[in-house]
C-alpha cells in the first residue's frame, strides 16, 4: 500500500520463526531520490521506543543544503546489537548505494562501530 502511494518507496518487515516481529525498514521514495543531491555525511542512531511494544528505532540522516535534517530511512529493530545494525544497514545500502564519498556519524555504540566498515567496504 505505502509503495502504491510512494512511488519508489521501499518497505521490509522480517518476522521470527514464530512469526513475531523482529524487524521493519522504510525509506520513502522522494527522500531516496533527493539524497542524490545532498551532503554525503550520514548520521546514523537508534533509540529505545519505551512503549509496551519494547525495541529500538534506528534512523540514518543527512544535511540538505540548507543545513536542515534530511531523514533517509527509518528502521525498528528488536534491539540495538551487531544483527539488527547488519540488517538496517544492509538495506540502506541497497537505498543509496556504496562509494568512497559516504561517511558515517555516530555515537560510541559498539554495534555501529563493527558493523559500517563491514556492510560499507568503500565508505
Amino acid at each position: 500500500m505505502l509503495e502504491m502511494a510512494n512511488p519508489g518507496t521501499v518497505t521490509r518487515i522480517e518476522v521470527d520463526g514464530e512469526s513475531r516481529f523482529k524487524y521493519f525498514f522504510l525509506a520513502f521514495g522522494a527522500s531516496i531520490r533527493g539524497f542524490n543531491y545532498m551532503r554525503k555525511v550520514i548520521g546514523i542512531d537508534g533509540t529505545f521506543l519505551k512503549v509496551s511494544y519494547k525495541g529500538v528505532l534506528l534512523v540514518a540522516t543527512t544535511q540538505d543544503g540548507n543545513s536542515k535534517c534530511y531523514p533517509i530511512v527509518w528502521g525498528i529493530v528488536d534491539s540495538e546489537n551487531d544483527d539488527s545494525w547488519t540488517w538496517f544497514l544492509t538495506r540502506l545500502k541497497k537505498v543509496i548505494g556504496d562509494t568512497d564519498e559516504l561517511v558515517f556519524v555516530s555515537d560510541k555504540a559498539q554495534s555501529i562501530r563493527n558493523v559500517v566498515s563491514t556492510v560499507f567496504n568503500n565508505a
